[in-house]
Parts: structure tokens; sequence; C-alpha cells
């Protein structure tokens, strides 16, 4: 019989889908599970050479989380650069942003994420900037990363001036006077992040890295990375084929290019992917936006936005284009992820899935989804699990960006009947959808033991509102440990591969400080990871 090189023994185990009493082992060899099963059974899988952890039933062992949703290279450029959430003003975010520019002075381009219009109370300017850096260009993602905030030596250096057209699905702020204020909506803050967001391979391996090793410590093993960037292609795909070929990837990457992108080429690189990344890089996906947020009324929705007579919002794409670029991915067997944050981007998104099926049939190899779901109607609920569309959650998103439920828009913005069809899990749950799970990192820093509490209970970190926001849609934790395991595995069309504690599936598998069935919720947050393994190799303790 075949011996363990690793065996993990003495948790409590989660196999992807349910707490499995039938686990008190599990060995791994290579990097596939040997076996699972019964203490008793422990012994013949081991020999001299097989290393072997012992834990308790206070430790939770399961399958590596899958972030399904997270945009990678800026996530490294959160780890490297500045996280601005906690910022209370502009002036403090833009002092912030000096403090860094001083300490590092040959960093051409200073970058951060996180700042808040709401909490600043105003759109920020690049004068406030201008006073305190300069000399360096500034460029700054706002909390929902569908704004940027820069100064003017950015503007200058994107070639932005009084005759710049705004860009198609975008906008420049001016003054009075037609100059940019510094304030860039949605596809314009791509004119300067087509600057600032030039990497070489060696800098796109370094952000690669700094994520990496922070995935590793909150037991990431697999990330979807949504490359499509309102007008901005942050795909790098040559950098991750260099990288792959070195065996310097440590994370399964599995990249959503443009769904604009031709096809045949598209098709060639998922091919080179195939054959030369040994499964760290694949590409399973295509992916657009077709709405903004609805923060910045830009979410499209069916209905007014309440107390904005004619104000429905707008798609940032051409809605006929994208429903042919659906047809024809669906047509050659590649998936395709859909941001719809308003009710009326998720019917159009819909719609666009149930017409390719209805034309083309389904395709048990295409597992389409929807990317947020902020607000969903009644009526479209179910027509997730009727046409086997993957509901794209990241539950972080429920409370992110407010220390309270007095600083959420959302019930201004949408009227009571509406507030209620938010972040449906449970609805989407119960209509027969898969959900898969994600952070939205950098939008969140990207930690799933939070995601997994505030998809639980729904409040803010000051406990509001009582009993949670529409708690008829909380989701109880197995639920979520599956929407991260193997919901997110199937979502990759990794299914028979990933997400599950099963003998022949890929040994990544993580081991954490406490066993989040057994405890209050309020303590999920909090948890650690003891032990990460992937691809049958130790990557991460504590």
């Amino acid at each position: 019989m075949d011996k363990a090189d690793l065996l993990l023994k003495g948790g409590t185990f989660f196999d992807g889908k349910k707490e499995d009493d039938t686990i008190d082992f599990i060995a791994i060899r290579g990097n596939r599970i040997l076996a699972t099963g019964k203490a008793e059974d422990t012994d013949q899988y081991i020999d001299e050479n097989t290393k072997v952890l012992e834990y308790t039933k206070d430790n939770l062992i399961m399958p590596g989380i899958h972030d399904n949703h997270i945009h990678l290279i800026q996530a490294g450029m959160l780890v490297k650069f500045l996280d601005l959430s906690k910022e209370p003003s502009e002036e403090a975010a833009a002092q912030t942003v000096a403090n860094f520019a001083k300490e590092n002075p040959d960093q051409e381009w200073i970058i951060g994420f996180g700042w808040s219009k709401f909490m600043f109370g105003k759109h920020p300017r690049k004068e406030t900037l201008d006073a305190l850096v300069p000399d360096q260009s500034v460029y700054l993602l706002d909390d929902e990363c569908h704004s940027a905030w820069v100064n003017t030596k950015a503007l200058l250096a994107a070639g932005i001036d009084n005759d710049t057209p705004d860009p198609p699905f975008g906008k420049i702020e001016r003054n009075e006077n037609g100059e940019a204020t510094g304030f860039l909506y949605e596809t314009a803050l791509s004119i300067v992040g087509a600057v600032a967001l030039q990497f070489t391979d060696e800098e796109v391996k370094e952000l690669v890295d700094l994520y990496t090793d922070k995935a590793h410590s909150l037991g990431i093993t697999s990330v979807t990375d949504m490359t499509p960037y309102l007008g901005l292609d942050l795909a790098f795909e040559e950098a991750y084929f260099k990288m792959a070929a070195d065996g310097n990837l440590r994370l399964r990457i599995n990249a959503a290019l443009d769904l604009f992108a031709d096809i045949d080429e598209v098709l060639k690189k998922r091919a080179r992917a195939e054959k030369e990344c040994g499964g760290f890089y694949r590409i399973p996906f295509l992916k657009q936006f077709v709405d903004g947020v609805l923060e910045s009324h830009t979410g499209l929705m069916i209905e007014d936005y309440e107390g904005y007579e004619g104000d429905r919002g707008e798609p940032l794409l051409d809605l006929e284009k994208m429903r042919e670029a659906v047809r024809e991915a669906h047509d050659n067997g590649i998936s395709v992820r859909l941001h719809a944050c308003g009710d009326g981007a998720v019917r159009e998104a819909l719609d666009a899935y149930e017409a390719a099926i209805k034309t083309l049939g389904k395709k048990d190899d295409v597992h389409h989804q929807i990317e947020h779901i902020e607000v969903c109607s009644d009526e479209d609920l179910p027509r997730f699990g009727e046409l086997g569309v993957i509901a794209s959650i990241q539950p972080e998103h429920i409370v992110s960006g407010m220390n309270s439920f007095s600083e959420n828009t959302y019930p201004e913005l949408l009227g009571k009947r509406r507030e209620r069809q938010t972040w449906r899990l449970r609805g989407l749950l119960d209509t027969g959808a898969v959900l898969a799970a994600g952070s939205d990192c950098p939008v969140v820093f990207g930690n799933p033991f939070v995601g997994i509490q505030s998809g639980i209970e729904r409040v803010h970190t000051d406990g509001t509102p009582e009993g949670g926001w529409n708690p008829e849609e909380k989701i109880e934790v197995e639920e979520l440990l599956t929407a991260y395991t193997s919901a997110a595995a199937y979502g990759e069309g990794m299914e028979e591969e990933s997400g599950m504690l099963k003998e022949g599936m890929l040994a990544d598998v993580i081991v954490l400080d406490r066993n989040l069935l057994a405890i209050p919720s309020s303590q999920i947050q909090d948890t650690k990871v003891l032990l990460t393994v992937l691809d049958g190799a130790i990557v991460y303790t504590s």
C-alpha cells in the first residue's frame, strides 16, 4: 500500500459540502489526496518518511479556500501601496499619501485604494493632492474601484486636458472652466490607469508574490482573477506563462479575460495554459461589466433610483454586442462572468445567458456566472437555478465601507421594497442557485473569514442593525464554507479535481485554529490559519 508523504489527523473535517464525521485523517501523497478514513486505519498510510501532524476537534480541517472574485494585480498593489479605507477625510487621505510618497521618493506612481467620497462628503479634488505631492503621479481608486482621484501630474502623464473627450461609459469631472478636477468616473479612470498600471514581467511577479503570501496566510489556494477592468486589460498572460515555466506560481490562478477579445486568440491562450502551466494558470472565463455601482448611480436598475425621476443608471457596454459575445463564448465552450450590481443589469445578464442556452443548448462544461448581484428582483431570482447560472457573491460587500448601518446609502437609494431585495443569499439558495463566494479584493481586504461572518450576521462593525440587515437573507456557516470551496471549484470547472476532501483530489488543504462549525458566529472573523497545503506541499504555517 502507498504511504503518505503528509498525514493530518485528529481535527474536525469539513469535506467541501458538510462536516464529515467519517473522516479522522487525511493522507497526502505527491500532490493528491491519497486517502481519508477512520482513526483505526491511520497507521497503514504511515512509514518513517511520513510527516504526521496531529490536531484536536477544536481545529477545522477543510479544502483550501477559493476566492472566486479578485483583481489579482490590484490585490498585490494593495499589499505594496496604500489602503485608504480608514481615512476620515480628503485631507487626511492626502496626508497619508504624502507620507508614503516621502518614504518612497523613487516611486514614480503612488497608488492607493479604498477612499470613500461618502465619508469625505464630497468628490475629492486634485488641488488637495497637488499641495502635498506635486512631483509624483498619484492614482487613488475609491472603495468601489469605480472612481479614481488623481493629481495634476497624473492628469498630465495621461494627456488629459480641457479638450480630452469623455470616454464611452465614463466621465472626466470638470469645473466651471472645463478643467479636469482630478475625479474620474467609471471608464474614465482607465485613461490614467493605462499609464499608471504598466508593469514589467518582474513587477507583475512582485505583485503576484505579495498577494500570494497574504493568500496563503488566509488559507486561500485558488483565485479567479478578473482581468478586464473598465477599459483596461490587466491580464499579463506572458508574465504568468513565464512564472509557470520558472516554477514561480504558488497559487492556482483562474483568469477571466476580456469578453470582447478575439475568441480564437482566447482559445489559443487557453490551450497554451493547459499545456504549459500545470494547473496553476488556467483561462476558464471571459468577463465584462454590464453596469457600475449603485452608490454612484451607475448601477443599472429596472426602476428609477428612489427620488431621482428618470435616473435608472446606464449600461457600461453595448448590450447587443454583449449578447453576441456571450453567444459566441457559449458556442465555444467558455464560461462567462458578467458584473451586474443593479437589478436591471442582473436581468440583462440573465437574458443574455438564456438566449445563448436556448439557441445553442446547455453545455455541461460551461458554468456562466453573474458577479455581485447586489439587487435582484423577485421575478429574476428563480432564473438562476432554472438556467444553471452561478451566483458569484462577495458577502463582505454587505457591510463593507461602513462602520454603521446609519451610513448605509442603499435604503435611501432603493426605497423599502427594493431594499429588501439586496444581497439575496438565502433567496438565491432556496430557489436552486449555486453560490460561489469571493471577496473582490482590493475593494475589500480579502479575508474570507470576515466574509463568512458577514454572510451569517449581516451586521456592521458596531452591531447594527440589530438582528442583521434583511435577516431573512442570512445563510449558515456550512453553506458559506461550501460557497468558498466545492461550489467555487464547480464554477471553475474543477469540481472533479478540487474543492473536496476526497481520494484523488488535488491536495489543497488548510487547518484552522478553531472549528467554525461549533463556535459563535461573532468569533469567525478572528480565525487564524495554522497550516496551508497547496499541491501537496506545506506553503504556510503559523
